[in-house]
Parts: structure tokens; C-alpha cells; sequence
């Protein structure tokens, strides 16, 4: 007997077993849906994987409807939870990019909703730092809004701003942006509340600790550039006072423009740093909304945040 395979990221699995009609039964079933359906899918690999693991494991799994696509989907438990794992096999969400649409489509609504289900007919202005293109491009289409970048049209770069972009946002969307910015982080903290808008709403998130203070990499930066040394990145810096440094093991996170991370944070140094730029109503959302795929663990790391200026 021929046997046939279908690959998938984590593994292999032989489909068409002499003893197991069912499987082939599956297999064939599959290839016809996904030649079918595949220009509607982002992710066909993914769907391949959950198609796997839902039918020939036990692996819990948990069925949602995409608050960013408006597709019901359904994902591996664990993969749901996860906060970087990509877990509609539509669009490619996973739980941060649906956890900022929830809130955002709250404040904007009063109830949480899909994006493909939110109208608002009021004027709304609203910024993006560097957002994925999963809700950025959605999002422009529903409310006005404009996803900027530091390296690119249209840029903004927080550390630096005009006075003419006081008080001209609505809501601001920063995730996992803060940790890439030159120090002093202060005062980046300090232009994000004079961007907004009097009761306007900042989404944020980087990755935090739990406890301790938050750590700078580079806390004397001033002058800098990255070099290639013997096939290594490196810093170069020259300090306010004129000292040369040099620091290697450097961190790049994924995406464009600049990556490198300069420092991490923890929950207590990160709520002082809100706090002290005038932020209220700081919220940490740990809430669950299974029906969006929204499930956070009890000691879920990094958590989503939101706050207002008053």
C-alpha cells in the first residue's frame, strides 16, 4: 500500500495507515477542504498542525471565534494561552494582538466585539507604534487611525516630539515598542501622555518581570552605533562625559527597524513609570474572553495594559 504524508512544522504523521481507515478517510477529507479554502487561510501550515492534533490526539483544544477576523477557528489550548503563538489560522492572531482589540473595541463601544463587527460613527483618532499588520490594516478601515514607525513613513519617533502632536490622539496602541527605545525611558513616557488626548486611552504592553527593578542594558547611552566585530555585533558608545564603551551579547527582537533591546522591565519599575507620567485607571488585564480565545493563565507573564490621561 502507497503510504501518503502531509508534513507539519513540529512533526510528521503517516495518514494512510493499513489498520486505519479513518485516518485516510480524514486525510482525503482535508485535502479537498484546504484546495478549496486555502486562499482564505494566512496560515495553512498551522491549519494542517491543528487539524493533526485536534483529530488524532487528545490534545485539549478550544473553539473561538477571531475578534480581529471575525472567523470561528479553533486552536490547541496551549497554543491559545500563549501570548506570542500565532492561534487563529486565518489572519495569524494570537492572544496579545486579540487582548488590544478587545480593549480597544470596549472603550470605543462600551462592549467588547469583533473588528469586522465594529461601527462607530463618531470621530475617533487613534495611533499605532510599529503595529502587526494582522490589526493595524483592519483597524485603519474601520475608525481613523495611522500606524507609525521609526524607521519609515510615517514616523514618529516618541523620544522626540513636535508640540503640534500634543493632545491630537484619541487612543494609542504601543506593544512590545518600549523596550527598543533609548534611554532616558522617562521621558518617552512622559511624550506618549502628551500625545493623547484629555480622557484618551493608551493600550500597552512589553515584556515585563514580575518582580525587581527594571534592568537597563545601556544606561549611560548617548552617542552609539552598532559595528560587526570578529562576525559580532557590537555597541559602540560614547558616554556625556566623553568614555568609550563597548557591550557585545547583544538582544535583537524580531521585526523591522530598530530591535535591539535596550533594557527589561519589571511589573513594580513599570507601573512607577506610568504613575509618574500622570497616567490613571492603569489596568492589567488578566480577564479571560474564551469566546475571543482569550484565555491567560494565573501567572501569565507580560500582561496587556491600559490606561488613561485624565
Amino acid at each position: 500500500m502507497e503510504m501518503r504524508y502531509l508534513p507539519s512544522p513540529a512533526c510528521s504523521f503517516s495518514i494512510a495507515h493499513p489498520n486505519n481507515q479513518k485516518r485516510k478517510i480524514m486525510s482525503d477529507w482535508l485535502l479537498v477542504h484546504l484546495e478549496k479554502q486555502a486562499r482564505h487561510f494566512k496560515n495553512i501550515k498551522l491549519l494542517f498542525r491543528f487539524f493533526f492534533l485536534k483529530n488524532l490526539t487528545k490534545t485539549p483544544f478550544i473553539d473561538f471565534q477571531c475578534n480581529i477576523c471575525g472567523y470561528d477557528v479553533s486552536a490547541p489550548m496551549a497554543v491559545a494561552k500563549n501570548r506570542e503563538a500565532s492561534s487563529c489560522y486565518r489572519c495569524g492572531s494570537n492572544r496579545r494582538f486579540r487582548t488590544i482589540i478587545a480593549i480597544l473595541t470596549k472603550e470605543i463601544t462600551g462592549e467588547t466585539t469583533t473588528l469586522p463587527k465594529l461601527n462607530y460613527d463618531g470621530k475617533i483618532t487613534g495611533l499605532g507604534m510599529s503595529d502587526a499588520e494582522i490589526y493595524a490594516r483592519p483597524l485603519s478601515k474601520k475608525v481613523t487611525y495611522t500606524n507609525t514607525f521609526y524607521h519609515k513613513e510615517p514616523k514618529l519617533d516618541i523620544t522626540t516630539i513636535k508640540q503640534s502632536q500634543f493632545n491630537s490622539a484619541d487612543f494609542i496602541i504601543t506593544s512590545d515598542v518600549f523596550e527598543h527605545i533609548p534611554p532616558p525611558i522617562e521621558h518617552s513616557f512622559e511624550n506618549l501622555y502628551k500625545i493623547l488626548k484629555k480622557g484618551g486611552l493608551c493600550i500597552f504592553s512589553v515584556p515585563y518581570h514580575k518582580n525587581g527593578t527594571t534592568q537597563e542594558h545601556f544606561p549611560e547611552l548617548y552617542d552609539y552605533k552598532i559595528i560587526k566585530k570578529n562576525g559580532r555585533q557590537i555597541l559602540v558608545n560614547i558616554t556625556k562625559k566623553g568614555e568609550r564603551q563597548e557591550f557585545n551579547n547583544l538582544r535583537f527582537h524580531g521585526g523591522p527597524g530598530a530591535t535591539l533591546e535596550m533594557r527589561f522591565f519589571t511589573e513594580t519599575s513599570l507601573l512607577a513609570n506610568l504613575q509618574d507620567a500622570g497616567f490613571s485607571n492603569i489596568q492589567f488585564h488578566r480577564t479571560n474572553i474564551p469566546e475571543f480565545g482569550i484565555i491567560v493563565e494565573e501567572e501569565s507573564p507580560s500582561l496587556i495594559i491600559s490606561m488613561h490621561k485624565e
